[in-house]
């Protein structure tokens, strides 16, 4: 019996070798599926990733062209943007010369009248001296404007007033010979007049001839009763010189006796 049990001692470890190393084996090839599983999966993923890469780069490629579909339109946009900056300036300098062109139009509408108006203001102010260069700058750069008539007709009664009867005289003359029908006639006629008299040598006559005419042509003016006084006074007769009474002849001193 003893015998019989050491030969199945032996038998015994065997069968438990073999049994060990199958379920070993069995272990080895379950973990071997897994490993193939493992691949299998890293395989799929990896080829989903390179599906993903090419997706992607296609993206990326389209977005490369989009970009530089973008970058075409913005510089057609900023070269648009430039033609419309240029264009915008041209326009506002061409408004700008109008506003300007129209602005010296204006200006050069109102100075005739400032200037005389200047030149009035200082005449009734008694400042004759800027009165004289006021007219006398108006007729020079306007002579024949709308109040040419009144600067020469101002401008002669500003001199008068300053004693510059020469200078007035001429002023009036102006007067009646390029506005012969101005409503300033008999007054400039009367005014020429009386310049003529405070000039050296004898112009009393045609001092005279202007003032009747005055009187003749405006029989119902200021100035025509004015001229009559001035006529009377030149034409009056002076009055006769009386004689002296004769003296008595002196009486001879009595003889004493």
């Amino acid at each position: 019996m003893k015998l019989r049990a050491l030969l199945l001692f032996p038998a015994c470890l065997l069968a438990a070798g073999c049994v060990a190393t199958q379920q070993d084996m069995l272990q080895m090839q379950s973990q071997m599926d897994d490993l193939n599983n493992s691949l299998a999966n890293m395989q799929k993923n990896q080829a989903e990733l390179a599906v993903k890469m090419e997706d992607l780069s296609r993206n990326l490629n389209a977005s490369s062209e989009s970009m530089k579909d973008i970058s075409g339109q913005m510089d057609k946009l900023s070269a648009r943007l430039d033609d419309m900056d240029s264009a915008m300036n041209k326009r506002v300098n061409a408004i700008g010369q109008t506003i300007r062109k129209q602005q010296e139009e204006v200006e050069a509408s109102l100075l005739p009248a400032k200037i005389y108006n200047d030149a009035y203001n200082a005449f009734l102010n008694n400042n004759f001296d800027g009165a004289v260069t006021g007219f006398k700058t108006y007729l020079s750069k306007f002579p024949a404007g709308e109040m040419a008539e009144g600067a020469y007709f101002y401008l002669g009664e500003s001199l008068y007033l300053k004693e510059r009867w020469q200078d007035a005289a001429l002023a009036y003359a102006t007067v009646l010979e390029k506005f012969p029908k101005s409503p300033r006639v008999p007054a400039a006629r009367l005014k020429y007049a009386l310049a003529l008299l405070k000039l050296p040598g004898d112009k009393k006559p045609e001092a005279l001839k202007y003032l009747h005419s005055v009187v003749k042509d405006f029989p119902a003016s200021q100035e025509a009763r004015t001229a009559k006084e001035y006529i009377a006074k030149l034409t009056a007769k002076p009055a006769p010189e009386r004689k002296a009474p004769a003296k008595a002849p002196a009486k001879a001193p009595a003889k004493k006796g």
